[in-house]
């Protein structure tokens, strides 16, 4: 078994959090990755039905059993239970490149003031492909992934796409994580319409009303953001595809948070409907409100 060992000439420990659900085929070429990076790696498994925990103990992880809490709660779970107060959080998608690791080591032979944050240029595949870098580059140099869990943590109203509050500095680490998940686009899109709801409810968290122009101006300006401004057109028809998806899943964020904010559900065709259908006559002033209603009242009136 592979063991995870401190490193002597080290200043500042650190604890690597990775969470898991099924994660066999990937698991363990990030534990590969960042073995001799960190002086504990532990794995916060969701039950998995897989050999993802019996690989995460071969490689020298902690492994822990907890069904899922949700990705901020979760995330706590793993950084509460690590033995250094400074930790580095990973998805099992990801790989910790070794120039990413070289920095890393590089830091932490040295103090490291608990107010900072370090944070890490993550690259997406799409296709067999590198995208370009899709963030903002304010967004980049702030997304933080080692810092001390004595002064950050997670925000907790970011249920999705979380961040850490720190109260220091960014301060960007050189190398690239590569997040390489290997979708298919019909899996991409599933991803998308499976974040859709958690995303409205922190849209509608932050107070935002979503208009008509919005749906039509928010998805455009992704698509330009994404194929033009971050150079997608690069990539040819993947870079095309791309666009076109990170596209759809704004409207997609936008159009479930319109929806909860202007149409109910309705499980049955209301009385204008049943009323235009036949379902109902609309001079029968004691009709029942809903088709389903007097689906059954006529039925009940045949027998």
């Amino acid at each position: 078994m592979t063991q995870v060992l401190p490193f002597p000439e080290r200043v500042t420990r650190i604890s690597a959090v990775i969470l898991t659900r099924n994660e066999e085929p990937l698991i363990e070429r990030c534990l590969l990755s960042v073995r001799d990076v960190v002086d504990e790696i532990i794995v916060v498994d969701s039950w998995s039905t897989d050999r993802t925990p019996t690989i995460a103990m071969q490689h020298g992880a902690r492994v822990v059993q907890q069904s899922w809490l949700g990705w901020v709660p979760q995330r706590a779970l793993g950084i509460e239970l690590a033995r250094h107060d400074w930790v580095l959080i990973l998805e099992a998608d990801e790989i910790v490149t070794p120039r990413l690791a070289q920095s890393i080591r590089e830091v932490t032979r040295r103090a490291m003031h608990p107010d900072d944050g370090y944070s890490i240029d993550r690259r997406d595949d799409f296709l067999g492909a590198i995208l370009p870098r899709m963030r903002r580059r304010s967004k980049r140099d702030s997304y933080v992934r080692i810092f001390n869990r004595t002064r950050s943590a997670y925000d907790p109203a970011l249920i999705v796409h979380d961040e850490v509050r720190f109260p220091g500095r960014a301060i960007p680490l050189e190398g690239a994580l590569i997040h390489w998940r290997g979708f298919s686009i019909a899996e991409q899109v599933s991803r998308y319409a499976s974040y859709a709801p958690l995303e409205a409810t922190v849209l509608e968290g932050r107070g935002v009303r979503v208009s008509v122009l919005s749906l039509i101006v928010r998805p455009f300006v992704r698509f330009v953001w994404c194929y033009v401004v971050c150079g997608g057109f690069r990539l040819g028809a993947r870079g095309l595809a791309h666009a076109l998806m990170v596209a759809s899943s704004e409207y997609l964020r936008f159009a479930t948070t319109w929806e909860r904010q202007n149409a109910s559900p309705t499980p049955h065709p209301p009385r204008h409907v049943a009323e235009a259908f036949g379902l109902v006559s609309s001079a029968d002033t004691t009709a029942p409100t809903h088709a389903t209603d007097a689906v059954v009242a006529r039925s009940g009136s045949m027998a």
